[in-house]
């Protein structure tokens, strides 16, 4: 990630969650979406650096799944439109903007 304000990824008028993750990457994905995030990243998408750094270390790490946990609770960054986004994990790991509800199937 760079260490800069949040890049929306899709087309703001459509506000739509993107797909970061896909679950074939099972244990890794923490490890993955972790892997090139800072310390000034951490901080601009609210999350503690030292849970990004046990997830950067990988699933042997004994706090692994607390850190990840810690991180899909915390994430929220905002994009240069000011719309906040937050990570959702449903086995595949995805960014969602505020305010967007899933729609039933």
């Amino acid at each position: 990630m760079e260490s800069q304000q949040f890049q929306s990824p899709t087309n703001t008028t459509m506000q739509e969650p993107t797909l970061i993750l896909l679950d074939t990457h099972g244990s890794y994905i923490p490890k993955l979406f972790c892997s090139d995030i800072d310390k000034d990243d951490a901080l601009d998408c609210n999350i503690n650096f030292e849970d990004v750094q046990v997830c950067q270390a990988g699933p042997y790490h004994e706090w692994y799944w607390e850190a990840w946990q810690s991180i899909l609770d915390n994430y929220e960054c905002s994009d240069e439109h000011g719309i906040v986004w937050r990570l959702h994990q449903d086995g595949d790991l995805w960014v969602v903007p505020d305010g967007f509800v899933w729609p039933d199937n």
